[in-house]
C-alpha cells in the first residue's frame, strides 16, 4: 500500500496552513494538508520534511505524529509542526493558513476532511447543541402539513401535501401568508383553522429516525441539549415524554415565554446567557434556513439536517443527511 505525509504545520498564532492541489492533479482544486509519498526506507517524519521542502521550500520544526488514516487505497500519516516562514508554491494553485475553524468552508480532498472537520470542532471542544424541534429532533411535519391541508380545504384552496410540506418547512407564518395572498384570503383565519386541526398528544408522533442513538451518543461524547422551539414548549417537552426523551434535554425555549422566532436569534442567546455558554462551543442543529439564520445571528456553528437536500444552497457550517450522522459529523474520531 502506497504511504503518504500529511503535514498540519501552524504558525505562532495558531493557524494552520492549507493548499490546493493544481490544475490537472488527482482532486484538483480540492484542499490538502501538504505533503506527499513517502519513500522506500523513508518514514514518515522524513518524508514531511522532505517534501515540504520540495514543493513549498518550506522548513518546519517539533514535527510529531498525530494520527493515521486510509482512504481511496492509501495510508495516510497525519503529522503537526511548526513553521515561521511563507510557503512558495510550486505545484499546488493557492494556500492559506487559516484559523481551524475556518477550514468548515473549505472543500477538502477525500482523506483531508475528517481531519479538517475533527480540527475545527476541537479548537475549542463543541459542548452545547442546540436544537429545533419539528422536523429535526420530532417527525411532526407529516401532521402539521396534513393539518394545514384540512385548514386550507375547510376555505376553499385544493392544497397538495407536498406543497403544504414545501411552503411549511420556509416557516408556517410564511405558509399561511402565501396561501392567503394566492387565494385573496385572511391568513390569521387561515392559521386559526390550521391550529385547530394541528393539535397533538404524546404518542401522536415519533423522533425522527436515529435521534435516540444520536442523543445518547453525543451525550456520551460530553455534550449537553437544548430546545428552541417555535411550538410551546410545554407541549414540545410532553411530546418528547411519550417518547421518553425529554431527560435528554436541560431546557426549553419558545416563542410564547417572551422571544421573537427564528431567524432571531433570541432564544439562543437566552439560553447562552442563563447558562453561561460561550458560542464558540455552541452548535444550532435544524432543518430549515431560518434555523441556521438563528445560530449564525447568535455567532454559533450551524448544522442543517436536510436528507430531502431541500436547501442545498443555504449557507451553513455543517451539513447531515439525517440525525445518524450527527455523531461521525461532530466527533470525527481520528485520533
Amino acid at each position: 500500500m502506497m504511504r503518504v505525509s500529511a503535514g498540519i504545520i501552524r504558525r505562532g498564532n495558531g493557524r494552520i496552513l492549507i493548499c490546493q492541489r493544481g490544475e490537472g492533479r488527482h482532486n484538483a482544486h480540492l484542499w490538502e494538508f501538504p505533503g506527499g509519498k513517502q519513500e522506500v526506507g523513508e518514514d514518515a517524519a522524513a518524508c514531511l520534511v522532505r517534501e515540504l521542502g520540495e514543493e513549498l521550500s518550506l522548513p518546519v520544526t517539533e514535527v510529531q505524529t498525530l494520527c493515521q488514516r486510509e482512504a481511496e487505497g492509501i495510508l495516510f500519516t497525519f503529522l503537526t509542526a511548526r513553521t515561521a516562514h511563507t510557503p512558495v508554491l510550486t505545484e499546488h494553485e493557492a494556500c492559506a493558513f487559516v484559523q481551524p475553524r475556518e477550514m468548515l468552508h473549505y472543500a477538502f480532498c477525500p482523506a483531508d476532511t475528517a481531519v479538517a472537520r475533527q480540527l475545527a470542532l476541537s479548537d475549542p471542544p463543541v459542548t452545547e447543541l442546540f436544537w429545533d424541534f419539528d422536523g429535526t429532533v420530532m417527525d411532526t411535519y407529516p401532521a402539521m402539513a396534513g393539518a394545514m391541508v384540512r385548514a386550507a380545504a375547510s376555505m376553499g384552496i385544493p392544497l397538495p401535501p407536498e406543497r403544504s410540506m414545501t411552503l411549511m418547512k420556509q416557516s408556517l407564518p410564511d405558509c399561511a401568508a402565501t396561501l392567503a395572498r394566492e387565494n385573496g384570503l385572511d391568513a390569521e383565519e387561515l392559521l386559526r383553522r390550521y391550529h385547530a386541526q394541528a393539535v397533538l398528544y404524546p404518542g401522536d408522533v415519533l423522533p425522527m429516525p436515529g435521534i435516540p442513538e444520536a442523543l445518547e451518543a453525543l451525550t456520551r461524547a460530553g455534550c449537553r441539549h437544548y430546545l428552541a422551539t417555535h411550538r410551546r414548549a410545554e407541549d414540545a417537552m410532553a411530546l418528547l415524554s411519550g417518547c421518553g426523551l425529554d431527560g435528554w434535554f436541560t431546557a426549553a425555549v419558545c416563542p410564547q415565554q417572551g422571544f421573537s422566532r427564528k431567524p432571531a436569534p433570541d432564544m439562543l442567546l437566552h439560553l447562552m446567557e442563563r447558562f453561561h455558554l460561550p458560542p464558540e462551543r455552541c452548535v444550532m442543529i435544524g432543518d430549515r434556513p431560518l434555523d441556521m439564520q438563528a445560530g449564525r445571528s447568535a455567532g454559533m456553528l450551524s448544522c442543517l439536517v436536510d436528507g430531502e437536500n431541500r436547501f442545498p444552497q443555504e449557507p451553513c457550517d455543517l451539513r447531515a443527511a439525517s440525525a445518524e450522522a450527527l455523531p461521525g459529523l461532530l466527533f470525527p474520531g481520528c485520533w
